[in-house]
């Protein structure tokens, strides 16, 4: 099996998803994310207070602005120091990192409020109302609909090709502000951004594979992917059970079973993507177990089936071994996070208290890199936003209760 970076997904094209550097998963086996530093073993010792993951939560985040923000434009640079090549400004991936931290604070403290309102605003930079790229490929192929672009549009930058996971991580940031807001702006945006994940729907039935989300309306990549799929089954699951519209639901079951059929591995976990020759990555990335474990949560509250219940407690348990058997830890903190976020929603449903000791652990061992002059979380080359966002995350989330896990739902 090919040892694959998350960063070779996009070929020789450089990478919206740097984390620092490329974040290695060899032979099948996941790892959670840290810092690029050397591997580090688990913290040993009880968990800390949720106090102490707060306060934690406030210093990263308060880093997070001192070193990445620009309080005239309200957006973030990608690195610090400045990478060669790097745009003024991140990528709109990584700046779903920074809303969705906002967020995950905003549960501890109202205060964060007004944050929020300057994550909004800024947001409105990414929005092309009329890409000009047209994917899927299949004819016709109409205009696509409005949606977010991977960079900002003029004057502030030269915009970027539409990106399926892009846009859906938005989505699901705007989902938890509705539901810890009731921001109704928030749901349409959600709603608008479901149109587009639609739009991007392979209906050619001579494809290998055939169906599916692409991951992006780039010409160089044609891939359908298990992030574009998981995350569109749990955005149309949750605008289902926020609206009882029954496309939704379709959507969403369409989509998760896509990704079971096709990149569903033995192990009962799943690879990464199936381009347009049929072959597949069978790289396993914690954030694709997440989304999963995350889709079939969902399904099961959205149709009642307990067998969705059941795989996702097994997909939770089977990608939770693998991680403890893990050697090394990799550097892609983001994509561990989405794994325990979409954990704390199983949780929600099926409490298993080992899934908060299980985060609270990484939590410890994670800000056991962080250097304590600074609040800043290290990578290899440097400091990326998207990892300390992340880090905010992951703090964060140590310290909320599990009365607010419906949150995520």
């Amino acid at each position: 099996m090919t040892t694959l970076s998350i960063d070779d997904r996009s070929g020789s094209r450089p990478s919206r998803r740097t984390f620092g550097r490329a974040a290695l998963v060899a032979g099948g086996s996941l790892a959670l994310g840290l810092s690029a530093t050397p591997a580090l073993a688990r913290t040993p010792g009880s968990p800390a207070a949720p106090g102490a993951y707060a306060q934690r939560a406030v210093t990263a985040y308060d880093a997070l602005q001192r070193t990445f923000y620009d309080a005239k434009t309200k957006l973030y640079a990608p690195n610090f120091p400045a990478q060669p090549g790097d745009n003024p400004y991140a990528y709109v991936y990584p700046y779903a990192g920074v809303i969705t931290a906002t967020l995950d604070l905003l549960r501890l403290d109202r205060g964060y409020a007004s944050a929020l309102r300057d994550r909004d605003e800024a947001l409105a930079a990414y929005y092309n109302p009329a890409p000009a790229s047209a994917n899927p490929l299949s004819p016709p192929a109409p205009a696509s609909p409005p949606g977010y672009a991977s960079y900002v549009l003029p004057p502030l930058g030269g915009s970027g090709d539409l990106f399926y996971d892009d846009n859906e991580w938005l989505a699901l940031a705007a989902l938890q502000q509705y539901r810890t807001t009731g921001d109704r702006a928030a749901l349409r945006r959600a709603e608008l951004i479901n149109t587009l994940v639609a739009y991007g729907w392979d209906d050619d039935p001579s494809h290998p594979d055939p169906g599916g989300t692409f991951w992006t309306q780039a010409t160089y990549s044609h891939d359908r992917n298990t992030v574009s799929n998981g995350l569109g089954s749990e955005i149309a699951s949750r605008l289902y059970l926020l609206t009882g519209k029954r496309t939704h639901l379709d959507r969403s079951l369409r989509q998760f079973a896509w990704v079971d059929r096709y990149l569903r591995a033995p192990n009962g976990l799943y690879w990464d993507h199936v381009d347009l020759d049929g072959t597949v990555n069978t790289a396993q990335l914690a954030y694709n177990q997440g989304n999963m474990l995350g889709a079939a949560t969902l399904l099961h509250l959205a149709t009642g089936e307990r067998a969705y219940l059941t795989q996702a407690i097994d997909i939770a348990g089977t990608a939770l071994e693998v991680y403890g058997s893990s050697p090394t830890l990799s550097s892609d903190v983001p994509g561990a996070v989405t794994f325990f976020k979409n954990l704390f929603l199983l949780h929600s449903v099926h409490p298993d208290e080992s899934y908060r000791r299980r985060q609270r652990e990484y939590a410890d061992t994670l800000w056991a890199t962080v250097d304590p002059a600074t609040g800043l979380l290290p990578t290899d080359g440097g400091l990326a936003v998207n990892a300390q966002a992340a880090l905010v995350e992951t703090q964060a989330l140590a310290a909320w209760s599990p009365r607010d896990y419906h949150l995520l739902l």
